[in-house]
């Protein structure tokens, strides 16, 4: 494992974080926060366009009729006080969708089914009907999604049924939002102690209870086609995965690049595969990105929609996972990486920190609490903290494991080592 040695002391100790048992951050203050300059004029000019703005003054609209919208769909579907779980158990949830929370669905969902034989599913996308009655439902879908997936079934046919929602969240505190949706649920499972820590302020008479997610082994899939990506088949292959279509600025995918060229400057041998998911209003990060790029060509920003095989063939292929973010409610490529054998660099805060340390390919990167900020104010509480990876740090250790993967000797760091 890769220990990163934190630069001199330029400022006072970080804040504790929030959630007990969190790793000790960096004390340096490294110009660690590339997006910075995006957020300046004229740049900031492309982020904030009349239907952008427009967009900010109509959202609390926006938000008190989805609130509206959730009440209204779920109140049919409230809880039974005393539950009498007879009947079918029933797995609802998004299981063909595109993100990391539908695979991680499908994982929790392979796991009931080894316990459950005659679990009955329901996906979004592809409802098929229930007609006998529910005794347990596992709601293994984000709260956000219950408008479209209550109506999937008849409010009787879950009366009675015992309820267990799988949530997750990214941010310390509770998303107001969810909070229609503790009525409809008897417990929730969350996959990390620090979603947990956000999830149990809500509601004492809900128990929340911690249960990692399921990933499987891994795939056996073939690796990446360098070739067909025009890749060195012995260039030093970097990966980076995110979903940007909401918050951008939690991936914080100006970190990857501005760590990986701080590393291996325009180096055509060290490569990094950076795959990103963007909405309308968040597709300007692509120019931003491309801005910091400029004519280089070893760092490459895609979009695609990928299979299940396709991305593990891509974590396969990869040399390092790299994950700057600034906050994780689990991380599962991260934990997928992990569990395939592939060096992971990752900021060493929030889920991935509960996790990560058990692996010998995990190398933590330092980070500060910094205040949440964020142009699409995807989080409407947003007095909290979350962390900005140490980018020289980040750099430093990923020249080191490329020289290991080289067969080198690893740059001497005289407080780190290899292991």
């Amino acid at each position: 494992m890769l220990q990163p040695t934190p630069g001199p002391a330029t400022t006072p100790p970080a804040p504790a974080s929030p959630v007990p048992g969190s790793p000790v951050p960096s004390r340096s203050m490294p110009n660690d926060d590339p997006e910075r300059r995006f957020r300046s004029l004229p740049f900031a000019l492309r982020r904030w366009s009349f239907s952008a703005i427009w967009r900010q003054v109509r959202m609390p609209v926006r938000r008190r009729r989805w609130q509206g919208l959730n009440r209204t769909v779920a109140a049919p579907y409230a809880k039974a006080a005393a539950p009498k779980a007879e009947g079918i158990s029933l797995a609802m949830g998004d299981f063909s969708g595109q993100s990391g929370l539908s695979r991680a669905a499908l994982y929790e969902l392979e796991r009931l089914r080894q316990s459950v034989p005659d679990l009955e599913a329901i996906d979004l996308n592809a409802p098929s009907p229930v007609e006998t009655t529910v005794g347990t439902l596992y709601l293994l879908s984000a709260p956000d999604t219950f408008a479209r997936l209550l109506p999937l079934i008849a409010p009787e046919r879950i009366a009675e049924a015992h309820r267990i929602g799988l949530w997750v969240w990214e941010s310390p505190l509770f998303p107001e939002d969810w909070r229609f949706a503790l009525d409809l649920v008897h417990e929730i499972w969350t996959p990390s102690a620090y979603s947990r820590h956000a999830l149990i302020q809500a509601d004492e008479r809900v128990p929340v209870h911690v249960r990692p997610h399921h990933v499987g082994p891994p795939q056996r899939v073939a690796p990446l086609d360098r070739q067909a990506w025009n890749i060195p088949e012995d260039a030093f292959l970097g990966l980076a995965i995110m979903d940007l279509t909401s918050c951008p600025a939690r991936k914080n995918p100006w970190a990857h690049v501005a760590a990986w060229q701080a590393a291996f400057g325009d180096d055509p041998d060290k490569v990094l595969l950076l795959k990103a998911r963007v909405s309308k209003r968040t597709r300007v990060v692509l120019d931003e990105l491309a801005e910091m790029i400029g004519g280089a060509g070893n760092i490459h920003v895609f979009e695609a929609h990928l299979s299940e095989a396709e991305i593990a063939g891509l974590q396969r292929g990869a040399d390092v996972y790299l994950s700057l973010h600034r906050a994780e409610g689990y991380g599962l490529n991260i934990r997928e990486c992990l569990d395939a054998g592939i060096d992971v660099l990752a900021t060493d805060w929030s889920a991935n920190a509960e996790y990560g340390p058990s692996y010998d390919n995990y190398h933590p990167v330092p980070w500060r609490l910094v205040p949440y900020r964020d142009w699409t104010r995807h989080y409407p509480d947003g007095a909290f903290a979350w962390a900005e990876a140490d980018i020289a740090a980040a750099a430093r250790m990923l020249r080191a494991l490329a020289a290991r993967s080289a067969g080198a000797s690893a740059p001497a760091l005289p407080d780190r080592a290899l292991s």
